[in-house]
């Protein structure tokens, strides 16, 4: 006995197709159709659209070892590397410096004090240029950032001649990782890492330019081995 009502029949398939009238329902799958198929129901209307396929998108960053590092669980990695990409993305676009100068002998004569303080005093009063900490690292140093429109000259005298320049970057992920004067420090820390712990840490670091997270690299402008011949001055 037939299954289908009176005056249609079932294509194969199972499709219901009147006895003389066009086919109901979507069309058989031919050519093409599997791709008509992955797009949106409102195709064919006047709201129809289409979606790009989504792609595959590499940002570069190697994964975060499964394995303890410098005494970080994977944990702590993740939550290390989430916060520092971060801040070099918020430093990427800083202008840091500092001069650095010997260390002070116990009684510091005048030509070892005249330096530092001139300096001081420069970069104190020049416009659009701030003094970001002093210290100690190897001898004694004024760390300062310059923003858009400052110019800092620095007029070189023979007292200065034992003066330094850096310019500072926050270190990338990766550099940190692979120092090995880090894994004292990250073992020092308390676990497992919080965010906030991580910030307070970094509120320390960003007065003292010479700290774990920043990259110094020595500028051969002036000091030993590097003032020119003839040279006066400096322009920062």
């Amino acid at each position: 006995m037939p299954t289908s009502p009176p005056g249609s029949f079932s294509q194969p398939g199972g499709q219901p197709r009147a006895a003389n009238g066009p086919m109901r329902g979507p069309p058989p799958p031919g050519p093409g159709s599997q791709h008509d198929e992955l797009r949106p129901s409102s195709m064919g209307t006047d709201h129809s659209y289409e979606f790009a396929p989504p792609r595959s998108v590499s940002h570069g960053i190697q994964p975060v070892s499964s394995m303890p590092v410098a005494g970080l669980s994977r944990t702590d990695q993740i939550v290390l590397r989430y916060f520092w990409e971060e801040k070099v993305q918020l430093n990427k676009a800083r202008d840091l410096h500092f001069l650095k100068v010997p260390h002070f002998s116990p009684q510091p004569s005048h030509n070892e004090l005249v330096p530092f303080c001139e300096i001081y005093h420069l970069v104190r009063s020049t416009p659009r240029a701030t003094i970001i900490g002093l210290g100690s690292a190897n001898g004694v140093y004024i760390g300062f950032e310059l923003f858009t429109g400052s110019e800092l000259q620095l007029n070189i005298h023979d007292e200065w001649r034992n003066v330094s320049h850096y310019r500072v970057n926050f270190r990338s992920y990766d550099s940190l990782m692979t120092d090995p004067n880090a894994e004292a420090i990250f073992r020092s820390w308390p676990k497992p890492l919080t965010i906030e712990f991580l910030d307070e840490q970094y509120q320390k670091w960003s007065l003292d330019l010479t700290s774990l997270c920043w990259d110094g690299r020595e500028v051969r402008e002036f000091g030993v081995g590097g003032s020119k011949q003839g040279a006066s001055s400096v322009l920062l």
